[in-house]
């Protein structure tokens, strides 16, 4: 497939050809996702004895130690299923550029091989990421993207976790302006998602608080994995722009220090 090229026709080219296999691998990372997210959430915000509690009056009841493990639960809860189903995403795109083959099975595998990875990345690129959008919108965009070419540099580049994210960081500089634009449009489709959800279909959800929470919550993570998998063909695309923009012996030389 020619880098020269629009990116989106690519995207769209890629993503018809396999749609099952994207859409089913992210799925199962976002139930994975679905489950946590609601089980911490529930178990710290959503219902006690049966009924619904204020989350600020629980929040300031919470000790500091109870409140820690919240935020780092929602944060694993949320980041590491993203971060598997992006690396499921990478790995079937990388494969169709290839010219190989994919399985589901071995997608599932590879994902479950990106396990360690993706509970360190959380923390590193999911942290800085929440700090920065609890702040403003602009300053957690501009971290998630800067961030955007690490799973695609894990699925092509050897070397260890720390390698691959400053190899990713590194790329993502010559590329960052597309990185950026992908993001937004990302960020505004989910939104778009969000109010189309609260509108149109929230006045609908009835049952046990547990039960609306997750129904909330899926109804907006479903959506959300598709765009994550149009997003990150792109990404994959542009590390690929990215790595070719590099002379023979730049690219040695970070072979060399990755070894």
């Amino acid at each position: 497939m020619s880098t020269k090229a629009p990116l989106l026709p690519r995207m769209a080219r890629l993503f018809a050809a396999r749609a099952g296999l994207y859409c089913v691998s992210a799925l199962i990372a976002g139930a994975l996702g679905i489950v946590a997210t609601t089980a911490v959430s529930i178990t710290s915000f959503g219902v006690i004895n049966g009924e619904h509690v204020d989350p600020v009056t629980l929040w300031r009841s919470m000790s500091f130690p109870h409140q820690l493990i919240f935020i780092f639960g929602l944060l694993f809860g949320l980041a590491a299923p993203v971060l598997m189903a992006a690396r499921a995403v990478c790995r079937i795109t990388s494969n169709q550029i290839a010219g190989h083959d994919s399985s589901l099975a071995q997608v599932v595998g590879d994902m479950a091989r990106f396990i360690p990875s993706a509970l360190v990345y959380s923390l590193v690129i999911g942290f800085p990421t929440m700090l920065g959008s609890a702040m403003l919108f602009l300053p957690g965009m501009v971290i998630a993207s800067l961030f955007a070419l690490v799973v695609p540099a894990s699925v092509y580049e050897t070397g260890g976790i720390f390698a691959i994210l400053r190899r990713g960081l590194s790329l993502c500089g010559k590329v960052f302006g597309k990185v950026l634009l992908i993001s937004l449009a990302s960020f505004a489709a989910l939104v778009i998602v969000l109010v189309l959800r609260i509108n149109l279909l929230d006045k609908f959800l009835d049952g046990p608080p547990a039960i609306q929470f997750g129904l909330r919550l899926s109804l907006t993570y479903v959506p959300a994995l598709l765009v994550l998998v149009l997003a990150n063909i792109c990404f994959t695309l542009i590390y690929r722009e990215a790595s070719g923009q590099e002379t023979p012996a730049s690219s040695m030389t970070i072979g060399a220090a990755q070894s």
